[in-house]
């Protein structure tokens, strides 16, 4: 019987083997090129669906008359005139007339709940205004403001996961965390800056405080200042933020009497125009007679109150000043200096200050009317504070008080009405403070005129020294 062989298998050769792996290796590529456009694809729709935005929108309320206001809409080169709770958007800007009257003008709401107050000069423009589409991701409103004093009071509890509140001025990005408040002037500057040559400078200065939250300030050259509650900090014509301080202002200026000498202080009283002479206390009398029976305003050199013997070290000494009428003189006299507020004269803005401290030393060395005289107005020291409570159309009203010595502690046989009366203690250095937010003073008026310090009596000698008015927010 003969015996078969078995048939072998029929190995593929190399080269079906080398086709074999070529293919696989292409199907391979061709299905990862395939998951990297399926992954790709995937991103991007994700992405899209991120930060995918719509623009919103916000609504103007107007406050005062409608002509202090005016809106320039987005792409458009005029501004025109604008209604009540109109609807404004990104790209629009806002104009507040800077004759307008005090406090709040008009109020922007956006579309999340958080208002920016305008007050008189305002000027800014809505930059963006936007949130993700379809999403929770982000939200981002940038304001440029270019004049004016603007509140920012934001939404506490954004329903947005990254909320991004920026404010832009010159070349300051201030950053501003949601749900405080915040508030941005624009201002003349005060002095001149010292720059290097081809720098450019702003014809302003910036002051941002924060009433609640947390602010931050970033300036030219990396410069960057972070404001926590009650904080504030200038930006300088050059775009660089000073240091954080405390949020009060100096409503006074020169209270120290240190800015002028004598001469330049009572040059005030002068029409020569050549004369040098302070700018910010004047001095004045009256009424007119001759000159022997005259008062007169001078400067003294002082240590720092309370202290009274005039002896102490140079960097304790103080200047003060002075009112003296001497002589025997049996009419009345006054001698006194006024400051007019603000940084033109034409007053200041105080509807933003919850607190209004004013302030200074006075001390009495010798008054020859007993008491405060027959009318209740002769007072060797008396403060006259100016202001208007609602509108520039208002009558001006005035608080004053009447500083004196007596050798008895009975209250003044007459009082004039609406004057306060202050008894303290002959020739002794005694600190006067009070808040004009108080019931008795200025609790809801909203603008300051001037101030006035003076003398009135017959023979009189009294000094007041480090006057000042402190506004908080």
């Amino acid at each position: 019987m003969q015996r078969t062989e078995p048939a072998r298998p029929h190995l593929p050769s190399s080269a079906q083997r080398r086709t074999l792996r070529i293919a696989w290796l292409t199907l391979l590529g061709f299905f990862s090129v395939f998951l990297l456009l399926v992954g790709w694809m995937v991103y991007t729709g994700r992405q899209f669906y991120l930060s995918a935005t719509d623009m919103r929108d916000a609504t103007l309320v107007v406050r005062g008359p409608t002509e202090w206001v005016s809106w320039q809409p987005a792409n458009r080169s005029i501004f025109q005139g604008i209604r009540d709770k109109q609807v404004i958007g990104e790209g629009d800007s806002v104009r507040i007339v800077t004759k307008a009257g005090y406090g709040q003008i008009a109020s922007i709401r956006l579309f999340d709940e958080s208002q920016f107050d305008l007050w008189a000069g305002a000027d800014l423009r809505l930059d963006m205004l936007q949130t993700t589409r379809w999403s929770d991701h982000f939200q981002d409103v940038t304001i440029r403001q270019s004049g004016g004093y603007v509140r920012y009071d934001l939404r506490v509890g954004q329903p947005y996961r990254q909320v991004r509140f920026r404010v832009l001025v010159g070349d300051a990005v201030i950053d501003l965390t949601p749900g405080g408040s915040y508030s941005v002037a624009i201002q003349p500057p005060t002095r001149m800056a010292q720059v290097t040559p081809g720098a450019v400078i702003q014809p302003f200065t910036v002051d941002v405080a924060v009433r609640s939250g947390h602010a931050t300030v970033n300036g030219v050259h990396s410069s960057r200042v972070v404001l926590d509650t009650r904080q504030r900090v200038e930006i300088d014509q050059t775009g660089l933020p000073g240091l954080a301080v405390p949020a009060r202002w100096e409503i006074i200026r020169d209270g120290g009497f240190s800015q002028f000498n004598e001469a330049e202080y009572n040059n005030t009283t002068s029409n020569e125009p050549t004369l040098l002479r302070s700018n910010s206390w004047q001095v004045y009398s009256g009424p007119p007679l001759p000159a022997e029976q005259q008062g007169f305003f001078r400067l003294s050199s002082i240590c720092k109150p309370p202290t009274v013997d005039n002896t102490c070290t140079p960097r304790d000494r103080r200047t003060a000043a002075w009112f003296y009428r001497a002589g025997g003189q049996t009419s009345g006299f006054t001698t006194g200096v006024r400051q007019q507020l603000g940084q033109d004269g034409g007053g200041v803005d105080i509807s933003e200050y919850r607190t209004l401290t004013f302030s200074l030393w006075t001390r009495v060395i010798a008054q020859s009317i007993e008491d405060v005289g027959d009318r209740g107005t002769e007072c060797p020291v008396m403060i006259r504070i100016l202001g208007r409570q609602t509108s520039p159309d208002d009558p001006d009203q005035e608080r004053v008080v009447c500083i004196y010595t007596d050798a008895n502690t009975r209250p003044p046989r007459v009082r004039a009405d609406d004057m306060l009366y202050r008894p303290v203690p002959k020739a002794t250095w005694i600190f006067f403070k009070f808040n004009l937010r108080d019931l008795d003073w200025l609790p809801d008026y909203r603008y300051l005129q001037a101030i006035q310090i003076y003398a009135n009596g017959h023979d009189y000698n009294s000094m007041v020294a480090d006057v000042s008015l402190i506004g908080e927010q």
